[in-house]
């Protein structure tokens, strides 16, 4: 399971949500350095995993170790086949690195869908970018060279513990349900005690009701490190025209 809390701070204090586009990312706020300026986080480190931030990030080498260790983790063969030519890895291993990324704080903000979500911010992920990073497109089978290619781990295999569900289906989180626990599963009926953290106990619909949705909100597989007290929104592009940084959608997380 992944470690939570790691360096004992709240992710919460001072984290910009901007309505316009600033000129630099060096006033904005970096909760992985306990709300340190970008300006502020020292280049001078080497980070070995996410490395699309050279002129200015918000992470230290020791969380980009600890990125990369939960990255790893969830694939069977380790780093050699974390880092196998695949576009879904690619995108998961980029997503993984948004605590990294100086602009992460833009995307931090309060949930645009205020029925389904509980808590005061959210992390939102563009639908283009969440599908691809759907758990199932990571797995050999859906490749043509399938020993070439990494295997999910059976702990976050699809369809046993990210089902997807069907539009007005209840989304839940068990500890105690199934052969695999933790496991996501549908219901007809409210979830109750397990309602995952961060949702309301409602019905799910669009994006909510998919799998990418229960795997990038499950803090053990693909939500990114040092955001596991936020649950993850699923944007539609379609709703973000015109808006400058409505949700993280290049694959690279590089900022403009």
């Amino acid at each position: 399971m992944r470690i939570t809390g790691l360096f004992g701070f709240g992710l919460a204090a001072g984290l910009v949500a901007a309505s316009t586009t600033p000129s630099d990312f060096s006033n904005l706020i970096c909760s992985v350095t306990h709300g340190g300026l970008v300006s502020s986080t020292h280049l001078s480190g080497i980070l070995s995993f996410c490395t699309a931030f050279s002129s200015s990030r918000c992470c230290l080498p020791v969380h980009d170790e600890y990125v990369k260790s939960t990255f790893y983790a969830i694939f069977n063969a380790g780093q050699i086949c974390g880092s196998a030519m695949n576009s879904a890895v690619a995108i998961l291993h980029s997503l993984h690195c948004a605590a990294c990324n100086p602009a992460v704080s833009l995307y931090l903000s309060p949930p645009k869908d205020n029925v389904l979500f509980t808590t005061a911010q959210s992390l939102k992920v563009c639908s283009s970018l969440a599908l691809l990073s759907d758990v199932q497109y990571t797995d050999s089978t859906q490749q043509s060279a399938p020993s070439s290619f990494p295997e999910v781990l059976i702990v976050i295999a699809p369809a046993v513990v990210f089902p997807g569900c069907e539009e007005g289906k209840y989304v839940c989180y068990s500890s105690s349900k199934g052969a695999y626990s933790p496991v996501w599963y549908c219901s007809d009926s409210p979830c109750g005690v397990d309602t995952p953290v961060g949702l309301k106990d409602v019905k799910c619909r669009g994006h909510s009701c998919s799998a990418a949705f229960q795997f990038l909100n499950d803090n053990s597989s693909g939500k990114p490190p040092f955001f596991e007290g936020y649950p993850v929104e699923i944007i539609d592009d379609s709703t973000c025209a015109g808006i400058d940084y409505c949700c993280i959608t290049d694959p690279t997380l590089t900022p403009p």
